[in-house]
């Protein structure tokens, strides 16, 4: 078991949980609570998206204003 929670841990803290949170989940799967996995996997992932969505929204401006200092030219 210490093994799979190693694993466990590493992927949760690479997807960017917190040490909170990291803790909360091994707890539900202590537990065999998946419902409760499943509710803070998508929740990570809704907040990565969100994370995602404002960046690619900052490259879109960043390639807009490269765009037009280029046809200045």
């Amino acid at each position: 078991m210490k093994a799979d929670t190693d694993y466990i841990r590493r992927g949760l803290k690479d997807c960017g949980f917190k040490a909170e949170g990291i803790e909360e989940y091994l707890q539900y799967v202590q537990n065999h609570h998946t419902a409760e996995q499943l509710r803070l996997l998508n929740a990570q992932r809704k907040e990565l998206m969100n994370h995602l969505h404002t960046a690619q929204k900052q490259v879109d401006v960043v390639d807009f204003m490269i765009r037009s200092l280029e046809e200045r030219k």
